[in-house]
C-alpha cells in the first residue's frame, strides 16, 4: 500500500456517511471511486444505515420519476422535485410499480414491459420479455398479467428474484371457478442475470393483483377480489423466494361489518395491511406470523377520502395517507392522534406514491 493512500476500511467507513445519492452521482469520477462504491460490502452497510425516506411520484403520461424532499420528515413536502429520472419509453403512457427491494424498484410499463430502476444511480435494466409455454414467439397480452414482485435471497450474494403470475389462455371466470383458474395460471421467475425467464410448477392458490411488498425472504400480495367472496374477506399470498413455494396468510378481521378497501402496505421492511374506509383507517403490521394493530384512528368527514398508504413518514411510525389520486397528502401520528396535511403535488400529475430508501445496488447485475 502506498504511504499517501488510506487504509480500506476509512475509506469504506468515510463513504458509508455519504447519502446515496452523493455516491451514486460519484461513480463516474473515476475508476477507483467506481469499484469502492460498487462493493457489495460498501452497499451492504450503507442499506443498514440508510434510514432517511424519499417520496417519489411519477407523472404517468411522461413516464417520469420526481423525487420529492422531505423537510425534517414531520411537517411538510416540498412541492419542486429535488430530481428527476426519465424512464425513456416513447410508447409508454402508463406506468405502475409493482415492488420496492433494498432500493430497486419493479416498474411495469403500459406495453407489458418489466424493469428495475434505480431512481437515485439513475439506472434502469429491462427485463426479459415475458413469453409462456404455449406460444413462444409472443409477448403475453397485457390483459393477463395479474401482479409481479422483486425479491432478495440472502442464501446468494447479491442475488435478486423477480416473479410475476399470469393467465396463460382466455379464460374468463369468477369466484366459484377458482380451482379452475389454477389451471389457467403461470408462474415466471427470473434471476439476476439471467437471459430469460422460468417457468416453475408452483402456482399461488389464487390470483394476485396489486404491488408486492417483500419481507424476511418473502414476497406478499393481495389475492384478486375476483376471486373471493366478500363472506369469507381477502387472503394474502405469499412467495418465498428462496424455495419458491406459494403459501396463504389469513389477513387481520376488520370488524366494522361492511365491505372496505385494503391494500398491503411495505412498512420498511415489515409488511403492513391497511383497511381503509369513508370513516375510518387501521394499519396492522406481521410479526412473528401474526398481525399487530399499529393504528386505528376515525376520519373527518371534511377529510379527504384516503386512498392509499404509502408507508411510514417517519422513523416515530408516523403513517402517510393519499387522496386525489396521489396529488395531496395526509400524515396521521399515533401518538398525538393529529392527522394534519403535508402539502400536495402537481395537479397535472397523479400516479403512485411510495416511500422510497436509497440504496447502492446496480443495475447491471441484477
Amino acid at each position: 500500500m502506498a504511504d499517501d493512500q488510506l487504509p480500506e476500511d476509512i475509506i469504506y467507513g468515510i463513504l458509508s456517511r455519504l447519502p446515496v445519492k452523493s455516491l451514486a452521482r460519484s461513480r463516474c469520477v473515476c475508476k477507483p471511486w467506481l469499484e469502492y462504491i460498487d462493493h457489495p460490502y460498501l452497499k451492504t452497510i450503507h442499506l443498514k444505515q440508510e434510514l432517511t425516506p424519499i417520496i417519489f411520484h411519477h407523472h404517468q403520461k411522461q413516464c417520469t420519476f420526481s423525487f420529492l424532499r422531505v423537510i425534517e420528515a414531520t411537517s411538510t413536502v416540498q412541492n419542486d422535485p429535488v430530481s428527476e429520472f426519465c424512464c425513456d419509453d416513447d410508447y409508454s403512457t402508463t406506468l405502475k410499480v409493482l415492488g420496492l427491494c433494498n432500493g430497486l424498484t419493479l416498474v411495469c410499463f403500459d406495453t407489458f414491459n418489466l424493469a428495475h430502476i434505480n431512481p437515485l444511480s439513475k439506472q434502469r435494466y429491462d427485463l426479459p420479455p415475458v413469453k409462456i409455454s404455449h406460444d413462444r414467439n409472443s409477448r403475453i397480452d397485457p390483459y393477463y398479467l395479474y401482479s409481479a414482485g422483486i425479491g432478495f435471497d440472502d442464501s446468494i450474494n447479491s442475488f435478486y428474484k423477480t416473479v410475476c403470475v399470469v393467465r396463460k389462455s382466455v379464460y374468463r371466470c369468477s369466484w366459484e371457478d377458482v380451482d379452475v383458474v389454477q389451471e389457467h395460471l403461470c408462474t415466471l421467475v427470473h434471476g439476476s442475470g439471467a437471459s430469460e425467464w422460468r417457468e416453475i410448477r408452483k402456482l399461488p392458490a389464487y390470483p394476485i393483483t396489486g404491488a408486492g411488498v417483500f419481507s424476511h425472504g418473502r414476497m406478499y400480495w393481495l389475492a384478486d377480489s375476483q376471486f373471493w367472496t366478500p363472506e369469507e374477506g381477502t387472503k394474502v399470498v405469499w412467495f418465498d423466494v428462496k424455495t419458491e413455494e406459494f403459501g396463504l396468510t389469513e389477513p387481520p378481521e376488520w370488524k366494522e361489518g361492511h365491505w372496505v378497501d385494503s391494500q398491503l402496505v411495505d412498512l420498511s421492511g415489515e409488511v403492513g395491511f391497511a383497511y381503509m374506509d369513508r370513516f375510518r383507517v387501521e394499519l396492522w403490521i406481521l410479526k412473528g406470523g401474526e398481525w399487530v394493530v399499529h393504528c386505528g384512528f376515525d376520519i373527518d368527514l371534511s377529510c379527504d377520502y384516503v386512498e392509499a398508504v404509502p408507508g411510514w413518514w417517519n422513523e416515530e411510525g408516523d403513517v402517510l395517507l393519499t387522496s386525489d389520486r396521489g396529488r395531496r397528502l395526509m400524515v396521521y401520528a399515533p401518538r398525538t392522534g393529529e392527522l394534519r396535511r403535508v402539502g400536495g403535488l402537481d395537479d397535472r400529475c397523479e400516479g403512485d406514491v411510495v416511500m422510497y430508501r436509497g440504496s447502492l445496488f446496480s443495475m447491471m447485475k441484477t
